[in-house]
């Protein structure tokens, strides 16, 4: 089966202005003598290609380890939007097929939801939005499509890697680390492509 890797090498993707660079400490190392090697991880939650749970901008929601996984794996649908804007209602609006829960935008990682764009996915029914973007709000206003769509039961997937993977429908796999009480984790993000049907046996 085809598939495309949409995750963000962890070390090597920009930071999250304000966030600490991830490291990756040696703690036993063969060439030094040692019997095996064993690295220690340092990162905030929100490193490279990862998932955002309610809890992150609302203070009762479900952590990271809570969510149904339903949102994180399943049929999904790959979409372009204009690049270094805000992604409005117009952009969206007859582009998306009936029945489609899962979405991820591609604008080689330059563009933001607005507001009225995030509340026409959510009249739409989307459950799970994805980005290649650092984060699906601009800079200037994370609380503002944050809320709407965490509080709206909308899971985010940010900072994926959609540079060569075609418009179209595939399998989503990308679950996050379970980590109870996390807002937020790193996930190895997946495209499938869907298998021609078999043709019929006559």
């Amino acid at each position: 089966m085809k598939y495309y890797d949409i995750t963000r090498e962890l070390l090597s993707s920009p930071v999250y202005p304000g966030d600490r660079e991830p490291e990756l400490e040696t703690v036993f190392d063969m060439h030094r003598g040692a019997d095996f090697n064993l690295h220690s991880l340092s990162c905030s939650l929100h490193a490279g290609t990862h998932c955002d749970a309610f809890l992150h901008f609302c203070r009762d929601g479900s952590d990271i380890a809570s969510i149904p996984l339903e949102h994180f794996i399943g049929p999904c649908l790959v979409l372009s939007v204009p690049e270094n804007r805000l992604v409005t209602e117009d952009d969206l609006r007859n582009r998306l097929p009936e029945g489609t829960t899962r979405l991820l935008l591609k604008s080689g990682g330059t563009s933001f939801l607005a507001l009225s764009g995030a509340a026409f996915l959510l009249r739409r029914g989307i459950f799970t939005l994805g980005t290649d973007a650092s984060s699906v709000a601009p800079p200037d206003n994370e609380a503002g499509i944050h809320i709407p769509l965490l509080t709206g039961g909308v899971a985010l997937i940010e900072s994926l890697w959609l540079e060569e993977v075609p418009d179209g429908n595939y399998f989503l796999s990308a679950a996050p680390l379970k980590i109870r009480g996390a807002e937020g984790a790193p996930c190895r993000a997946v495209l499938f492509v869907p298998e021609e049907e078999p043709p019929e046996i006559p």
